[in-house]
C-alpha cells in the first residue's frame, strides 16, 4: 500500500502542475459560464422584441399608407369584397383593388412587375380563374424584400372560397362559422424525459467521452514520458511494476475527479447566480429533476469505471513504447475501441437509433456503457435492472482487463527500443 501510496502522490502532484490541467479548466469553467449565461441573453431579446412590437404597434398603423402598395387583382370578384382581410395580413401597406378589365392583363400585369422592381416595399396579389378553383399568384421584390406572404395569402383565400362554397350549398353563416373554427388541443407527456434532461444528457454524453479519453490518455502519457526520462528505472526499484500501474491509474483518476468538482462547482454557481429564475428554452422551463444526489452519485461512479476500464488498457501502450512521439500509434487500437463504444452509446441512446437488441448492448458492453447509461440516466429510459447489470458487467471486465494488464505492463515497463507490436504484447506473460 506504501508503494502505491508513493507513485500516487508523485503522479498526482506532475498532474496537477501541468499547465494542461489548468489551461483546460479554466477553458471549460468559462464554457460553462457562458452557457449559464444564454438562457438570460434570450430572456433580454425576447422582452426587447415584446416592447419593440408593443411600441411598434400604433406606428404601423400611422405609417400605414405610406410604407408601400400591394396592388390587388381579382379576376373572380369574390375575394376583394373581403379585401379587410388582405389589409390585416399587411398593415403597412395601402391596398389598391385594380379592375380586371382594366385595358390589356399582359400589359397591366408587366407594369405591376416593373413598379414593384423600382420600389421593392411594394406588392401584388393576383387571383385568376383557372377552371373550378382560382389561382392566387404573389409577386415580391426579392425573396428577401417580401411584402406579402404566400402562405399567409393563401390562407385567406382558402378561408374566403370555403365561405363561398358552403354559402352556394345554403349553409347560414353561423354554420360556416363554425364548421371553419379552428381546433384547438393540448399535448401532455407521461414519460421522465424533459428538456433539460436531454440537454444535460448530451452534454454529459460527449464529457464523459472526452473524460475518460483525455486522463486515459493521461496515464500513457506518464508511463511513457518517464520511461523516456529513464524515470521509471528509479520508480522500479521502489515500488513493483504492479504497484506502479495501479498508484498511476488511481491518481490520474484523481486528478480527473478534482477538475470535474472544481467544474460542477461553477456549473453550479453560475446556474444560481446567472441563470434567471423560470427560464425557458424553445417554450419548455429549464428544470433540474432529474438530477438527484443518487444520481449524480452513479454518474460519477460510472466516470470511474469507464475511466478505470481503459486507463489500464492505455497505460500498457505507455509501457509499449520508449519514445512519447511513437504514442499515438501503440494507442491507436484502444482510441478505436474507444470511439467504437462512444458511437455504440451515442446512436442508440441520444440519437435513438438502432434496435432493442443493439440499445441493451449497449448498456452492458463495457466499451459503450460508460458513454449509455449517463443519457438514459438522466432521461430517465433505464431500468434499475438494466443498471445493475451493466454496472456488473462493467466491474468485471475492469477486473480481468486489470489483471492482464497487469502482467503485460510488468513485462514491457522495462523494454527499450522498437516499440512492441500488439502481437508481441499480447505475447508477454
Amino acid at each position: 500500500m506504501k508503494q502505491i501510496m508513493t507513485i500516487f502522490a508523485y503522479t498526482f502532484k506532475d498532474g496537477v502542475r501541468k499547465k494542461s490541467f489548468w489551461i483546460s479548466s479554466v477553458i471549460i469553467a468559462v464554457l460553462i459560464l457562458a452557457l449559464c449565461l444564454v438562457p438570460r441573453i434570450l430572456s433580454a431579446f425576447q422582452s426587447e422584441d415584446a416592447d419593440s412590437q408593443e411600441a411598434a404597434a400604433p406606428e404601423v398603423q400611422a405609417d400605414a399608407e405610406t410604407t408601400g402598395t400591394c396592388y390587388f387583382l381579382d379576376e373572380s370578384g369574390i375575394f376583394a369584397e373581403n379585401i379587410a382581410m388582405f389589409q390585416a395580413l399587411a398593415p403597412e401597406l395601402k391596398f389598391e383593388v385594380l379592375s380586371p378589365e382594366g385595358g390589356d392583363k399582359t400589359q397591366q400585369m408587366e407594369q405591376i412587375r416593373e413598379d414593384i422592381r423600382e420600389n421593392e416595399n411594394n406588392a401584388a396579389v393576383i387571383i385568376e380563374n383557372t377552371g373550378d378553383t382560382p389561382s392566387v399568384k404573389v409577386i415580391n421584390a426579392t425573396f428577401m424584400q417580401r411584402g406579402m406572404d404566400l402562405d399567409a395569402a393563401l390562407e385567406v383565400c382558402s378561408s374566403i372560397w370555403q365561405t363561398k362554397l358552403l354559402a352556394d350549398e345554403g349553409l347560414s353563416p353561423d354554420a360556416i362559422a363554425k364548421v371553419q373554427t379552428a381546433l384547438t388541443g393540448t399535448e401532455e407527456t407521461v414519460g421522465t424525459m424533459d428538456l433539460t434532461g436531454y440537454i444535460l444528457g448530451l452534454v454529459l454524453t460527449f464529457v464523459m467521452f472526452f473524460a475518460v479519453y483525455y486522463y486515459g490518455y493521461g496515464v500513457a502519457m506518464s508511463v511513457a514520458s518517464e520511461k523516456t526520462s529513464r524515470v521509471m528505472e528509479t520508480l522500479i526499484i521502489s515500488a513493483k511494476p504492479s504497484r506502479i500501474l495501479i498508484g498511476k491509474c488511481l491518481a490520474m483518476g484523481a486528478v480527473g475527479l478534482v477538475q470535474i468538482a472544481g467544474l460542477m462547482v461553477v456549473a453550479l454557481a453560475g446556474y444560481t447566480f446567472l441563470v434567471p429564475e423560470g427560464a425557458q428554452i424553445a417554450g419548455l422551463e429549464l428544470s433540474f429533476s432529474n438530477l438527484s444526489p443518487e444520481t449524480v452519485a452513479v454518474l460519477l461512479l460510472y466516470f470511474i469505471l469507464g475511466y478505470a476500464f481503459y486507463a489500464v488498457l492505455n497505460s500498457v501502450c505507455g509501457a509499449a513504447v520508449s519514445k512519447v512521439e511513437d504514442l499515438n500509434s501503440a494507442m491507436m487500437p484502444v482510441s478505436v475501441v474507444a470511439l467504437v463504444g462512444f458511437y455504440l452509446g451515442y446512436f442508440t441512446s441520444v440519437a435513438g437509433g438502432g434496435s432493442n437488441l443493439l440499445a441493451k448492448l449497449a448498456l452492458y458492453l463495457p466499451v459503450s456503457s460508460p458513454f449509455s447509461v449517463p443519457f438514459r440516466l438522466l432521461t430517465g429510459d433505464i431500468e434499475y435492472s438494466d443498471l445493475g447489470i451493466s454496472m456488473g458487467i462493467l466491474l468485471i471486465s475492469i477486473v480481468i482487463v486489470s489483471l492482464i494488464s497487469a502482467k503485460i505492463y510488468s513485462a514491457s515497463v522495462m523494454h527499450y527500443g522498437k516499440m512492441l507490436k500488439w502481437k508481441e504484447i499480447a505475447g508477454m506473460k
